[in-house]
């Protein structure tokens, strides 16, 4: 006759291994749809090649190169000089461009400006005391070079990693000093020699030195980017403003002249950045 316990024994342990054969798929089966899931998400994510960077706008320290024509704004005392004309000048330019952020630059360095004009007024020979009539016969024709260390800050209206035509403008501070001028004076009327020197003009306000002084510019500018190289091309019209008037002594060993004027500078420079 059939065991009754035995039955139920053997049917609990039926049932216990299905359960626990049931728990196993699950469990395999929660295990392979987490691995799914996170297979798609990380196929999709759009973070799952990205990179650092680097700096937002990678631009690096250049060197810029310019020429320009210079037109010469001259003042003189109207009550000692008369006819004063401008004979031309020129400037050459050597600046380190350096990014400080995405849509600026300091600039600084060194340029070169000669200078060349001319104005009638008096003379006084070594030696006589003449008493000043008004008449100016003598032609004092003036040549000056002048050594200038800017700094200036450059602002870009458009970004230069960005854009390949780019409008900029620059304000900053110059350092100005006379390294070299020369005067020659003929007689107006005969064009006869009369004398002719160096290291005659000096400035008003001096600054580290007998010629030197202060200066404010200002300018504005387009260029044209080379987008993977980032060099590029540029013109600018600079205009500076000299913060001390120079004096001009006509014959250093007498002082002939003594003569205050003030020389200010608007240049058309063409360049590159490399």
């Amino acid at each position: 006759m059939p065991n009754p316990k035995r039955h139920i024994v053997t049917f609990i342990k039926k049932a216990y291994g299905i359960l626990i054969i049931v728990a196993l798929l699950l469990s395999a089966s929660d295990i392979c749809g987490q691995s799914k899931s996170d297979t798609y998400l990380f196929h999709f994510s759009p973070f799952k090649d990205e990179k650092p960077a680097g700096a937002p706008h990678g631009r690096r320290v250049k060197v810029r190169l310019d020429y320009g024509l210079v037109s010469q704004f001259i003042i003189t005392d109207p009550h000692y000089t008369s006819s004063l004309q401008t004979d031309g000048a020129y400037t050459l330019g050597l600046m380190l461009d350096i990014p400080i952020l995405q849509n600026s630059n300091i600039l600084v360095g060194g340029d070169f400006m000669n200078e060349k004009f001319d104005f009638y007024s008096f003379y006084f020979a070594p030696g006589y005391s003449v008493l000043y009539t008004g008449h100016e016969p003598y032609d004092h024709a003036i040549e000056m070079n002048e050594f200038q260390i800017p700094i200036e800050y450059k602002i870009n209206f458009n970004p230069e990693t960005r854009s390949a035509k780019e409008f900029y403008a620059t304000v900053g501070w110059i350092y100005r000093s006379i390294i070299y001028n020369n005067a020659l004076i003929t007689n107006g009327n005969s064009g006869a020699f009369v004398w002719e020197g160096q290291n005659d003009i000096n400035s008003v306000f001096q600054l580290f030195s007998s010629t030197g002084s202060g200066m404010v510019e200002a300018s504005l500018g387009y260029q044209h980017n080379g987008l993977k190289s980032g060099n590029a091309w540029f013109f600018e019209i600079e205009y500076k403003y000299g913060l001390s008037p120079l004096t001009y002594l006509g014959n250093e060993a007498v002082g002939s002249n003594y003569i205050q004027f003030t020389l200010n500078t608007l240049a058309f420079k063409l360049g590159i950045k490399i």
